[in-house]
């Protein structure tokens, strides 16, 4: 993998690229009443996604990416229709889970982090009630997220909407030790290791998640879980803590697509690693091929001068 720092991840083109794939996989049509938009619904989640990626807002979106995307100049009032839509931010959860996969192909898995955070805005008090619930993957190199929910009803709710079937282990802090959970995380293939709730007993799963976790290597084991709250921290140091929007539906929106560009940046740095590794590969093939060409050349005229040397001491020898 490509270091974070290196300025490939920044093109527009390999993400669109990347992005447009995704949407191939992610087969989502406009249903319901009424008439279908001039452009499809995924056009616009494009054009949001390449909005936070690139630091713009609506009207520089419109001047600058709506003619890339959509092939003609869009108004920033549609954008900030679908942005404020509540849909929305559940197409790009999509994008973010068909990403991950894509990401869990390329990279390896130690283990599997499940945690919360929240977003707060600068204009509308209810921005502090945007909490969105992340699974990251933990691999040797980087953190990269599977899914996310912005569920709040339970505590289960989001875990299984944000958390992808899978196996090996999971961690999570006292906040899901709750039966439910628990109880759908065994089910799903994890082995959950959770830091007990002290005001919990009850339970068979809640019993059986705490004598995993009271095993030494699990103790120590879950000392790793920060790693997985890095996600949060590289949002926060690339686009800031706070949101400057009127609306709740646009901020969910936003952080879906931030975590969405996130993931499009990894892709980028796994997929120029390949592709640096087929070049080289290449490379070193020319330059045996040739080695081997200037190697055969040398023989041949090395032959041919000794056939010679022969043919002229034979015929010394018979003068």
């Amino acid at each position: 993998m490509l270091p974070r720092w290196c300025n490939e991840v920044y093109n527009l083109n390999g993400a669109y690229a990347i992005m447009h794939r995704i949407v191939q996989e992610s087969n989502i049509v406009k249903g319901g009443r009424g008439a279908r938009p001039k452009h499809s619904v995924v056009s616009y989640a494009l054009i949001i996604a390449l909005k936070e990626m690139q630091d713009r807002n609506l009207r520089e979106a419109e001047e600058h990416l709506t003619k890339y995307v959509c092939k003609e100049r869009v108004d920033h009032s549609v954008l900030s229709y679908w942005e404020n839509k509540k849909e929305m931010s559940i197409i790009v959860a999509r994008f973010i889970s068909i990403a991950g996969a894509m990401l869990q192909r390329v990279l390896s898995m130690e283990f599997s982090f499940l945690d919360s955070t929240k977003f707060t805005g600068w204009n509308v008090k209810e921005m502090k009630l945007i909490e969105v619930t992340v699974c990251n993957r933990i691999c040797n190199q980087t953190v990269y997220p599977v899914g996310i929910s912005f569920l709040r009803s339970d505590v289960v709710s989001p875990v299984r909407e944000s958390v992808p079937n899978g196996t090996g282990k999971i961690k999570a802090d006292a906040w899901y030790d709750e039966i439910e959970t628990i109880k759908h995380l065994f089910k799903i293939g994890y082995i959950p290791i959770i830091c007990p709730n002290k005001n919990r007993i009850n339970g068979f799963y809640r019993k059986k998640a705490r004598e995993i976790y009271s095993l030494r290597e699990n103790r120590l084991a879950y000392r790793q879980r920060g790693r997985g709250e890095s996600l949060f921290g590289s949002l926060t140091n690339e686009f800031g803590d706070r949101l400057n929007a009127r609306n709740v539906n646009s901020i969910r929106t936003r952080v879906a697509a931030r975590i969405f560009v996130y993931q499009i940046k990894l892709l980028i740095r796994c997929q120029l690693t390949a592709l640096l590794l087929i070049v080289r590969h290449a490379r070193d093939s020319l330059r045996c091929k040739k080695s081997d060409s200037v190697k055969e050349s040398h023989d041949t005229e090395e032959k041919s001068t000794a056939g010679s040397l022969s043919y002229a001491k034979a015929g010394a020898s018979h003068g």
